[in-house]
């Protein structure tokens, strides 16, 4: 039942997706398979915070230091293959199922939020869903390179030999509880902040300006929603795959996080995620647009 409800739903999207559909594909894998990989250091760093008990009261930089005078410097690119390969399929389906189902989400509800905010879940439960084993071998290589030696695909089978397929999934609640409100938070905002930032200029030409700095800004005014909203499932995601070992249940990592720190252990390493998040949403979505326009789609909000 569910693989034939599964295959109902791709072949519907990849009905949709006929004609220029395959542009956005491509604009939304290679803008965030780029903006992850430049930003690998930083989530290195953040990811250890979050599961590393030595570092979760440094700052960004003492963190920093301290992994690379005790580990190398190489240290800080651990994950650096499974980011860009599992977010160019990410990136592509995440931004491409959510503009190709506007149409059809608009008839259903007939309201211009609520279609975004539908396309947006969609989109962030098909991407969890497909990032899932590659951020499971990204968290695995930064909280133990000691057992991730060799490339990251022969870790990702050595994971899949000795725990089984259920490791490469285990992360998958917590998944969604980080990239849907992530995929939503970011692609409804920054469609909404950038309509509004053209709508200002109704009346008058769009000079080619107003096309780099009004998606800048809400480039980066998205980024400090979409850090804020997914933060809580960060924390989920780095603790359920951090080490080998069974998979616990996520109400009882929450019920284990609030017992520990309260409310805060949710937001521990946010102020490294602002730096992090900050740099591949805004790098994202600027990529997303002048890659849109490159394939002769229109900017984002601009019409």
């Amino acid at each position: 039942m569910t693989t034939s409800l599964a295959s109902l739903v791709i072949g519907y999207i990849l009905l949709v997706s006929r004609g220029g559909g395959w542009r956005y594909y491509l604009a939304g894998g290679l803008c965030a398979a780029i903006s992850h990989a430049v930003a690998t250091p930083i989530d290195v760093v953040k990811t250890r915070k979050q599961v590393d008990p030595d570092l979760v009261n440094q700052n960004f930089i003492q963190a920093t230091q301290t992994i690379v005078q005790t580990e190398g410097l190489s240290t800080l690119l651990a994950g650096f293959g499974p980011t860009t390969f599992g977010y160019l399929i990410e990136g592509s389906l995440k931004f491409g199922i959510y503009e190709i189902l506007k149409p059809t989400m608009a008839k259903i509800f007939q309201n211009p939020l609520l279609s975004l905010l539908g396309c947006g879940t969609i989109s962030g439960i098909v991407a969890s869903i497909v990032l899932c084993p590659m951020e499971a071998i990204r968290i695995r290589m930064v909280s133990e390179p000691e057992h991730f030696k060799k490339n990251w695909i022969q870790g990702g089978y050595q994971m899949l030999k000795q725990e089984g397929v259920s490791a490469l999934w285990k992360g998958l609640p917590p998944m969604l509880y980080k990239q849907v409100p992530y995929t939503i938070s970011k692609n409804v905002a920054f469609d909404v902040l950038t309509k509004l930032g053209y709508s200002l200029l109704v009346g008058s030409t769009i000079a080619a300006g107003a096309k780099l700095w009004i998606p800048f800004t809400c480039a980066v005014l998205t980024s400090v929603l979409a850090t804020l909203f997914s933060q809580p499932g960060d924390v989920l995601l780095s603790l359920v795959n951090a080490h080998e070992g069974n998979r616990q249940r996520t109400r009882h990592m929450i019920s284990d996080i609030l017992e520990a720190s309260g409310p805060a252990g949710f937001f521990i390493g946010t102020k490294t995620r602002f730096l992090h998040v900050g740099i591949i949403v805004t790098m994202q979505l600027m990529l997303y647009d002048i890659l849109k326009r490159m394939v002769g789609i229109a900017a984002t909000g601009s019409v």
